[in-house]
């Protein structure tokens, strides 16, 4: 056999070895990387914190804000299609909103006590992230305290029912725990609240949130 013939099956052999090896890491990159791929579906509960920028527009007042701390804790259950996971989530907050107010010479405080959520969730994988949209209902549970002119003081609480939508991002810092970051506004509209023996300088309001809050979740997948 000729030098050159050998070094053509030699350069064959080596072209097949390398061929082969370029294959089988490909088909290994490809099962870690499934292996790796986060798991969205399932059960999951977890804690979130972050600032509440609130409003308030009094019927015959005006207008007052509040920023404040909230934070409280969510749980819920994702499915997923593909590259799409939809899923239901509801969580329950404290809310340290307060609105002081006067009218007429009567003084008056509007507080907010709790809050709480029932949202769908709609979502994409992004590489190691899910990005998700959210929207449902919203429940606020607020108090007002009022005293007239005169020193006659009057109070109410009612529980106020909205809507709330927003957007999150969402990934995997550990094989069963995943950071969070998502902003929602909220929405209540016009609501009437009967004050007896005051002045009840509050007639009816008007309230509206927005929250941009980070999150620690546990998946139990």
């Amino acid at each position: 056999m000729s030098v050159f013939a050998c070094s053509k099956s030699v350069a064959a052999v080596a072209a097949t070895t390398l061929a082969i090896l370029v294959t089988l890491s490909a088909s290994s990159t490809s099962a870690r990387a499934e292996m790796l791929a986060p798991i969205w579906s399932g059960v999951y509960a977890g804690v979130h914190g972050g600032a509440r920028w609130a409003d308030v527009d009094f019927a015959n007042i005006g207008s007052a804000d509040s920023t404040a701390f909230t934070g409280g804790g969510h749980a819920g259950l994702n499915m997923a299609f593909g590259q799409f996971i939809a899923g239901v989530e509801g969580d329950i907050d404290y809310d340290g909103s307060s609105f002081g107010y006067t009218s007429g010479g009567t003084t008056g405080s509007l507080d907010v006590n709790w809050g709480a959520t029932l949202r769908g969730r709609l979502g994409m994988n992004v590489g190691p992230a899910l990005l998700y949209a959210t929207a449902g209902f919203a429940w606020k549970d607020v108090s007002v305290v009022e005293t007239s002119l005169g020193g006659v003081s009057a109070s109410n609480s009612q529980v106020l029912t909205g809507v709330v939508y927003g957007i999150g991002a969402e990934t995997y810092v550990m094989p069963n725990l995943s950071l969070r970051l998502e902003a929602l506004r909220y929405d209540y509209g016009s609501e009437e609240l009967s004050i007896g023996g005051a002045a009840a300088a509050l007639q009816e309001i008007d309230p509206s949130d927005t929250v941009v809050r980070a999150g620690v979740t546990f998946h139990l997948n």
